[in-house]
Order: structure tokens, then C-alpha cells, then sequence
């Protein structure tokens, strides 16, 4: 969260407590660290700026609104969260009741899902260059970070993240239906030549530039 917030500790006990309240006027969060009201308005400003902070009106009775702040639903990115421990350990509990073939399923369904979602994004795509830049696209705003060079003989395409990879370390199904999602999609014999669950810097994908099969 400080990297978020830029390191700013005033700024980090603002969003503290405005989590643990729900919501606080500026006077309030001023009593209760201890700085001005003009102070805590600089600080909500920013955060304002950023979309982890926002305000409504409240009243109470006769006469003018009380202003109350409270965190936004991109706030909640900003505390720690335990995603990747309960998937994994759902996938082990499935795993022990129903059997591996179970995960197999899970991974596959997955796969079909995403083809779905996604196929329509080539539709237009004639030729192998846009269809691979395309890609890029995609796993671009899926939260990858992702390069992509070329060869005289194939496109390369390196992923240096991996959002799915406490998953993929101890379920490779995860990893081999990637791969042939890339190979549904690009309609090509894509070859994977790293991972980042068997501990290369980056998931590297090897994509050949002969005619579509």
C-alpha cells in the first residue's frame, strides 16, 4: 500500500482508518492524527486524484451537510488479500474428494472460456502479424507485462509476470492449457521455450511464422 500512496505514512493511517470506520469527516480524521483540517484536505486530495478516496453528504438535521469520506472500490486493492492461498488450497481439497482429473476439468473449462471471450478479437485478423499483436493486446490488459520481438523465422513473446503463479507452480494443467490457448488462437504450433513456474525470469513463447495450418 506505501508504494501505492508513494510512501506518504499520513496518507497510509488516513486509508487505515477510513477502512476500519467506513467513513470520517475531515474534522475527525484532524483529531485523530492529529493535523490540521486543512492538512487532512490536502491528503484526501490526493488520494481523491488517484480514485482510492471519495465523499458524500451527509445531513444531520437543520442547517449544512456534514461532508463524510470513505474509501472506493479501487481502494480495496490497496490491502493485503489471500486470493491465490484459497484457490490453491480449493484445487487441493477438489483434488483429494474428486481426483486429479477433476483439475484437468477445471483448467480445460477455463481454456473454452477463454476462447470464447477472446476469438471474437481475431475475427478480423487475417494475417499472422495482426493476429499476434492482437495477443499482445489482450494479455496486455489481462495484467501481463509482456514483450514482443521477431526473427527472420518467428515472433517471440516473453511474459515477465505471471498473475496466476502460486496456481501454476503447483497445478502445471495451468501452464500446458495456456499454451494451447495461444496456439487456438494464433492457429499456430506455439513452443514454449522458459516458464516462470519452473523458475526462468519469463514465460517465453516461440511463434512461427509458416502459413497457418
Amino acid at each position: 500500500m506505501a508504494m501505492f500512496i508513494n510512501g506518504n505514512p499520513t496518507r497510509e493511517r488516513i486509508l487505515l482508518l477510513l477502512k476500519k470506520s467506513g467513513s470520517l469527516s475531515i474534522d475527525d480524521l484532524s483529531i485523530q492524527l492529529g493535523i490540521t483540517p486543512m492538512g487532512i484536505r490536502q491528503h484526501l486530495l490526493s488520494l481523491e486524484r488517484k480514485g482510492v478516496v471519495d465523499y458524500f453528504a451527509k445531513r444531520h438535521g437543520v442547517g449544512r451537510p456534514a461532508f463524510l469520506y470513505r474509501l472506493t472500490d479501487k481502494a480495496d486493492d490497496l490491502f493485503p488479500k489471500a486470493y491465490h492461498e484459497f484457490i490453491v488450497n480449493a484445487l487441493k481439497d477438489l483434488e483429494e474428494n474428486e481426483g486429479r482429473d477433476k483439475i484437468d476439468d477445471i483448467f480445460r473449462w477455463r481454456k473454452e472460456r477463454i476462447l470464447r471471450e477472446k476469438r471474437e478479437v481475431f475475427s478480423d485478423k487475417k494475417d499472422l502479424h495482426d493476429k499476434v499483436h492482437a495477443l499482445k493486446d489482450i494479455l496486455g490488459s489481462d495484467g501481463y507485462l509482456v514483450d514482443l520481438g521477431e526473427d527472420e523465422s518467428n515472433y517471440i513473446l516473453r511474459q515477465f509476470n505471471c498473475p496466476i503463479l502460486k496456481v501454476a507452480s503447483q497445478f502445471r494443467e495451468a501452464c500446458r492449457y495456456e499454451l494451447q490457448i495461444y496456439r487456438d488462437l494464433l492457429r499456430k504450433d506455439v513452443m514454449r521455450q522458459q516458464c516462470i513456474s519452473e523458475g526462468s525470469p519469463s514465460c517465453t513463447y516461440v511463434i512461427p511464422k509458416t502459413p497457418v495450418r
